[in-house]
């Protein structure tokens, strides 16, 4: 593939970043066109200067950056969902607004996008609601055309503290590293203080090396120091080492990141006052976008019912919903956790968007049945 960008200021030309698609040998035709008029239209709603003058950091910033086939497919997505939105008579302003910012669009924006995705394939009507100051108002409402049920969502962020959002950082740099980048094999690792980020080329390279390594003698090689350890296995020793595991009471294809000292479950629930922005008389959903790391860390049962308890409070919530997005080989599930919970997780290749809904059947129900489906299907 010919370079397209030839100094730094072409990463802020949405013409290169459309030529540099076009050129892409790890997507179809068909995708490439889909990539191109998805940045065609994202350039139209965000301006000429929106690459170049938003931070590196903003979520669409990133979602442009990236051209791995997941994220190109995610990008089509998004701008599709955009594109719908746009059509409907939904104060669709009010959405572009919240995603023009960096800090609007990481606490709200992008998770406005991301419920609106959920309810319009099930053909709900979306439309975006402005705060009205001194009044408490929910952020998104949702129409049922075929029988014009109405309910509300409100959306709230599960905020990183500085370390938390480092340790998250780290756990999420070394879970690339050994179980995307290729090649890949058995391993196992702890790390044991916080990386900068500076130090990830370096770190990136010592995985690399070692893989290379392994590949080429065949041979268990072990590295440690004083931020971490590793013990990487080729394949022909996968049995000798899954037994060895066993033995040692060791979960084997797994990295141990540092963990976050905090009760997360207790943040959430004190999210849940939320639920106080919703209507009075009206049903509604609580919408928290949570750390990846929590679902990997906690027993999901547990905190299940500890929620459950808390959301009793509010008999007009219907639920809540805990949701998170991560980067990882993992396969789509459904999962029923009885009393109408349930753990899903949905994939584009391997972007993972995992959600858990906790249904509240302390709830005063004022939906149809229909309407109440059409939620469930739209949340699995």
């Amino acid at each position: 593939m010919r370079k397209i960008f030839i100094n730094d200021r072409d990463h802020f030309k949405w013409g290169k970043q459309k030529e540099y698609i076009s050129h892409l040998e790890t997507i179809d035709e068909n995708t490439k066109i889909k990539a191109i008029d998805a940045l065609s239209f994202l350039e139209i709603e965000f301006g000429a200067q929106f690459l170049k003058t938003m931070s590196i950091n903003h979520p669409v910033r990133q979602m442009i950056s990236n051209k791995a086939p997941f994220q190109i497919k995610d990008l089509i997505e998004f701008a599709e969902t955009l594109q719908i939105l746009k059509k409907d008579n939904n104060n669709y302003n009010r959405l572009i607004q919240k995603l023009l910012g960096k800090d609007n669009a990481q606490t709200e924006g992008v998770s406005l996008v991301n419920v609106a995705r959920m309810f319009l394939k099930e053909e709900l009507t979306v439309s975006f609601i402005d705060e009205i100051k001194n009044k408490k108002t929910p952020d998104v409402k949702i129409t049922n055309p075929n029988n014009d049920d109405v309910f509300f969502i409100e959306i709230t962020k599960l905020n990183n503290r500085d370390y938390q959002k480092e340790i998250s950082d780290n756990y999420i740099f070394f879970h690339n590293q050994f179980n995307n980048i290729q090649p890949l094999f058995s391993f196992y690792g702890k790390q044991f203080q916080i990386v900068d980020k500076k130090e990830y080329p370096e770190i990136s390279k010592i995985i690399a090396d070692t893989k290379k390594k392994v590949k080429e003698n065949n041979q268990i090689i072990y590295y440690s120091d004083r931020r971490f350890n590793f013990m990487l296995v080729p394949h022909s020793h996968d049995n000798d080492f899954n037994e060895t595991c066993e033995r040692n009471n060791i979960q084997s294809i797994r990295f141990n990141g540092l963990t976050i000292e905090v009760d997360e479950t207790s943040r959430i629930n004190n999210k849940i006052g939320k639920a106080s922005q919703i209507p009075v008389g009206e049903n509604g959903l609580l919408f928290i976008a949570i750390s990846p790391i929590y679902f990997l860390s906690i027993d999901i049962i547990t905190a299940t019912k500890r929620l459950e308890a808390n959301i009793a409070k509010y008999n007009n919530l219907l639920g809540i919903i805990l949701f998170s997005e991560i980067v990882a080989p993992k396969e789509p599930i459904q999962v029923n956790l009885g009393n109408n919970h349930f753990f899903s997780r949905k994939t584009i290749e391997n972007l993972c968007r995992e959600s858990l809904f906790i249904f509240n059947n302390n709830c005063d129900i004022k939906l149809a049945e229909e309407t109440l489906v059409k939620i469930y299907k739209a949340l699995l």
